[in-house]
């Protein structure tokens, strides 16, 4: 009869202070228990994995540290709650009361005194501990605790006559050096067992489940026991997500550039991590969703199927949710989708036997969630929608949400200002790319899992491992080329696994190897199939309407290319196991189909040539979608105005028609285009019935025509441009003498009270300046950029033609009107608050890299970058309380009030006025300094002047 494989038990001993060093020191073992399989098993005790009872006391039904082999013992900030005194005291001491981990501590020493078993040792926390001062209760039991800490210490390790450390112990700074440190330690421990017992066998495998290395497919949940190289980033996580949820919203946005491992790192490594009953402080049962905007065209269903998996809260069923009416709830009410979770997460805690005090979570994962802004086919108020459902759950005190989103789509977040906010402080992690010491365990440990060697060369003895290492320390962002190198290594892995120089060579090394393994699989493809190539890979690519030259992968039905049709088969040429370079999420007829990941996009020469070279037909693809999108679902009577325009627009679109091949072009896309020119056609056939009329009426037309024109820019400006309604009310007007950069004009501060009014949202942008104007005087050119170089004079001309054209009545603002709507109910120095380093966030003005270009001819600047030498696009930071945009920084605005002191009788700083010399402008420009940019800031200038930072936004009230 084979003999049973002995266990040895490493016993986990700590307060709850040290919850997530609890975790890692369990997963160390579990790591020590694959390695040392062959020979016997290693498994943790923990007091989480006993059969609690309500009735009984913990200490009373866990396995003592005495019948174990190992005992860790982890303290930091606190030693724990005393034991009751009749049942407890200290084994060794006798003392009375003792707390749980001292009794431990005691029970492990007194059996090693006796039988030289368990062997012991422990590990000191060194971070700094961190308390509310607000409750001087808590402050002073964290104090004694404290105390307690310092007294063990003191008497098991330290001499009291000579102060010399009388046992070991060790210390660390955080989770990431302990479970080095552990590791080390135990690994060693367990080698003397090892040597004692038998001889030492080398080469096991341990993981199964075929290569540990994955290619460009992130990691996933099972893949935790190959995942390697994040501890640092894993703890960090965990740390801003605890930090989150205590702040009341549970959100973290994890960002870094395509290929950074973002995915992997929270699927593979922060949800295994949070998974482990007691990681997160009384939590003892995670559900998770892992989802992607691009699963459905419908975001709010992508939610609520994420909720309905076997992994999440399959019990919403029960509780008669379906896919239908949860995602209904999703979209109309998010908050009230807290109640079912609510429940789904009772039941699923029953039914996982959690005790009274331990909790139940969902982890809600939003990969990729730039695909908000890739999708052509969601509405920005679904986004809007979408993330304000991510609000309500990270709200909820149930869901924890983590998103990740490439860094390149970062600046998109400024057009959801929701998003912005909840990613605020730790709810947005930048994830570098892995050092140099990680990169060796990303490429040793799961080698060593599975059962892998690297061959060493003859002569230097250097072995591959070293030079895919140091092949990676070249180029930071190789991460995706280093999987995926490694992956086809294993696929030519020589006998006992050992992965060999010479298959490396032949892939072309590391730079090389994906671009090999694509071209090989091109050039399988037949002629007519490779043809099709370059329609496959639009199909499957978008861009931005940047210049940046690069390529987003995007998600497409399956069914998108016909079956046996040329495109078809490169997709499954493409989709084979052996290649591996597209993925489908489901074999069923829904499936969706996209690039493995965007590495091919930029590392594989062919796919980086065509994007390029088709870089303009896909920006104008773009347009196309959403111009398509939003005329087909305006009312009836709206739609002709949304068809493109004769000229430029037309042209594009009518040249895309005849390049792309049939069927690349989406039906609704090809409709839109086709209407359009039907209605070219006929404005055609009408002007030409016209012609001979026209003649006759030339001495009037030109006029007409200028008429006509800026009727139809009116209208179209009235359609587009947006308002806020600014609500009735008194304000401080002013600022005091003690406001930092005070003047005396600003002086005294004034109750001031406005009737409500309507305000633009932007400044008048060059777009809305152009279509009523027919010009544009701005230096900085930019549809959506603020118009610049105009006067005051001119602002009125423009405000003339929008009331004479216009169904609506507009005006400039009163100053008074202009300081209450930018304060928007604050009374600090700017609308965000005292500071200036927050300033980058709200506005554009003098920041650090103007001055760079200016030098000391700037003078003072605010410490930060906004991203912009001149003026921005309108929205491109957060806006104020009221969601009025800008009103500080990008350029002067001016108002309809006279320039005159507070003390002025007449108060022409609260109406509009047609006299005096000078006008009011406010807010600051895009080259000022901290002094100018503040909502209390009056400037005064004479109506004619006109410079490159003076524009203007309207005020709006009804006929």
């Amino acid at each position: 009869m084979e003999e049973a494989i002995k266990t040895l038990r490493v016993f986990i001993s700590s307060p709850g202070d040290v919850n997530p060093e609890r975790a890692v020191v369990r997963r160390v073992v579990d790591r020590l228990d694959r390695e040392f399989a062959y020979h016997f098993r290693v498994e943790s005790v923990l007091w989480e994995r006993e059969p609690l009872i309500a009735t009984e006391h913990f200490q009373t039904m866990i396995t003592p540290p005495s019948e174990t082999d190992i005992v860790v013992v982890i303290v930091w900030s606190r030693l724990g709650s005393f034991l009751p005194d009749e049942k407890f005291q200290g084994k060794v001491t006798g003392k009375i009361p003792v707390t749980g981990t001292e009794w431990e501590f005691e029970d492990a020493v007194q059996a090693y005194q006796q039988h030289g078993r368990p062997d012991m040792m422990l590990y000191r926390k060194q971070a700094e501990i961190t308390v509310s001062l607000s409750d001087d209760a808590v402050l002073e039991q964290r104090r004694q605790q404290k105390r307690l800490v310092e007294a063990f210490l003191t008497h098991w390790f330290q001499d009291d006559t000579t102060g010399a450390f009388k046992a070991a112990s060790h210390q660390f700074t955080d989770a990431r050096q302990l479970e080095e440190m552990l590791e080390t330690h135990l690994r060693a421990l367990l080698r003397q067992r090892l040597e004692r017992s038998e001889e030492q066998h080398e080469g096991e495998i341990r993981w199964h489940d075929g290569s540990p290395f994955l290619g460009l497919l992130s990691f996933e949940l099972e893949h935790a026991p190959i995942f390697f190289g994040r501890t640092k980033e894993r703890q960090e996580l965990r740390d801003a997500l605890a930090a989150q949820a205590g702040r009341g919203c549970a959100f973290v946005l994890v960002f870094g550039a395509s290929g950074s491992g973002k995915s992997s790192l929270v699927k593979a490594g922060v949800l295994a991590d949070l998974k482990i009953p007691g990681m997160m402080e009384k939590v003892g049962l995670v559900r998770y969703a892992c989802v992607k905007p691009s699963d459905d065209e419908d975001p709010f269903a992508v939610l609520a199927r994420g909720f309905l998996s076997a992994e999440a809260l399959p019990e919403l069923t029960g509780l008669e949710y379906d896919l239908e009416n949860l995602t209904r709830l999703l979209r109309r009410a998010p908050e009230e989708a807290v109640l079912p979770i609510r429940q789904g997460l009772a039941n699923a805690g029953r039914k996982a036997q959690l005790i009274n005090d331990a909790q139940a979570r969902l982890l809600l994962i939003v990969d990729q969630l730039e695909e908000l802004f890739t999708q052509p086919k969601l509405f920005h108020a679904e986004r809007e929608g979408f993330v304000l459902a991510l609000k309500a759950l990270a709200e909820s005190g149930l869901v924890w949400v983590m998103a990740t989103m490439r860094s390149d789509f970062f600046d998109r977040l400024v057009t959801l200002p929701v998003l912005s906010g909840m990613s605020t402080r730790e709810g947005r992690y930048l994830l570098h790319p892995p050092g140099s010491g990680a990169i060796g365990q990303i490429i040793r440990q799961p080698a060593l899992e599975a059962g892998l060697r690297y061959e060493k060369e003859a002569v230097s003895g250097i072995g591959l491992d070293k030079t895919l290492e140091d092949a990676v320390s070249q180029d930071g962002a190789s991460l995706p080329l280093l999987e995926f190198t490694l992956a086809e290594l294993w696929h030519r892995r020589g006998e006992q696994g050992l992965l060999t120089l010479s298959a490396y060579a032949a892939l072309g090394g590391l730079a090389g190897a994906l671009g090999r393994k694509a071209d090989e699989v091109f050039g399988k493809l037949s002629k007519e199939e490779q043809a099709a190539f370059p329609a496959v890979l639009r199909a499957l690519v978008t861009v931005g309407q940047e210049d940046q030259g690069v390529g987003t992968a995007r998600t497409v039905p399956l069914s998108h290319f016909s079956d046996g049709t040329p495109g078809y088969r490169v997709v499954h040429a493409f989709l084979n196991p052996l290649a591996r370079l597209l993925v489908a999420d489901d074999e069923g007829g829904g499936a969706r189909v996209k690039v493995v990941h965007e590495a091919l996009l930029t590392h594989w020469p062919k796919a980086k040539a065509q994007i390029s070279q088709d870089y303009r037909d896909l920006q104008l693809r773009g347009r196309l979608e959403h111009s398509a999108l939003r005329w087909r679902t305006a009312a009836k009577k709206d739609q002709k105005s949304l068809l493109l325009p004769p000229g430029l627009p037309l042209q594009e679109g009518k040249g895309l028609l005849k390049r792309w091949t049939s069927g690349e072009l989406e039906s609704g896309i090809v409709t839109y285009l086709q209407a359009s020119l039907q209605a070219h056609r006929w404005r055609k056939v009408k002007r030409a019935l016209w012609g001979v009329a026209a003649m006759a009426l030339l001495p009037g037309i030109f006029g007409g025509v200028w008429a006509v024109r800026v009727h139809q820019g009116v209208q179209a400006v009235e359609r587009a441009m947006e308002f806020v309604e600014i609500p009735k009310g008194c304000f401080q007007m002013g600022s005091l003498e003690t406001e930092m950069d005070h003047r005396t004009d600003e002086s005294p501060v004034h109750e001031v009270c406005v009737e409500g009014f309507e305000l633009g949202k932007f400044e008048v942008t060059q777009e809305s300046w152009e279509q009523v104007m027919l010009g544009n005087p701005s230096s900085y050119k930019g549809a959506r950029n603020p118009v610049e170089m105009v006067s005051w004079h001119d602002a009125q001309e423009f405000v003339r033609n929008m009331n004479w054209f216009g169904r609506r009545h507009y005006r400039l603002p009163t100053e008074a009107e202009w300081e209450y709507a930018a304060r928007s109910g604050t009374q600090t120095v700017r609308y965000w608050g005292d500071g200036e380093k927050e300033a980058c966030q709200y506005a554009n003005m003098a920041d650090q890299q103007l001055k760079r270009v200016q030098g000391k001819a700037l003078g003072s600047w605010f410490d930060c970058d906004d991203r912009f030498i001149t003026t921005a696009p309108v929205g491109s930071y957060q806006p104020n309380r009221y969601g009025l945009y800008d009103m500080l920084g990008n350029v002067w605005e001016w108002t309809c009030s006279d320039y005159g002191g507070y003390a002025d009788s007449g108060k022409s700083y609260a109406n509009c006025s047609q006299g005096g010399s000078d006008r009011v402008l406010r807010g600051g420009g895009w080259n000022d300094a901290p002094a100018s940019v503040r909502s209390a800031l009056r400037d005064g200038n004479t109506p004619g002047i006109r410079y490159n930072n003076l524009g203007f936004r309207l005020a709006r009230t009804n006929p």
